[in-house]
């Protein structure tokens, strides 16, 4: 079980990258580790549509990259890293 736990509210888009469903399958119990519901997660393949102050995840091939949204803004999110996740 991991220490840390993501603090967030609402939904956490999961932004897959590309990634084949069985490495998103598999960053997705991963969060749920870190006390994500899965409920609460969304899968996206493109990011776009996510509201800003929400918890966004980009799937990479060996870690997850946790941002919070600040701004989006004419289809460009900026979104600051926050910490990865080793998969």
């Amino acid at each position: 079980m991991a220490a840390d736990k993501i603090e967030y509210t609402g939904k956490v888009y999961v932004y897959s990258s590309g990634m084949p469903a069985d490495h998103v399958a598999s960053a997705k119990e991963k969060l749920a580790e870190y006390g994500i519901n899965m409920d609460d997660m969304i899968v996206i393949e493109v990011p776009e549509g996510v509201p800003e102050g929400c918890i966004m995840v980009t799937v990479w091939p060996h870690y997850l990259s946790v941002a919070k949204v600040k701004r989006v803004r004419e289809g460009s999110i900026y979104a600051p890293q926050l910490f990865n996740i080793q998969m």
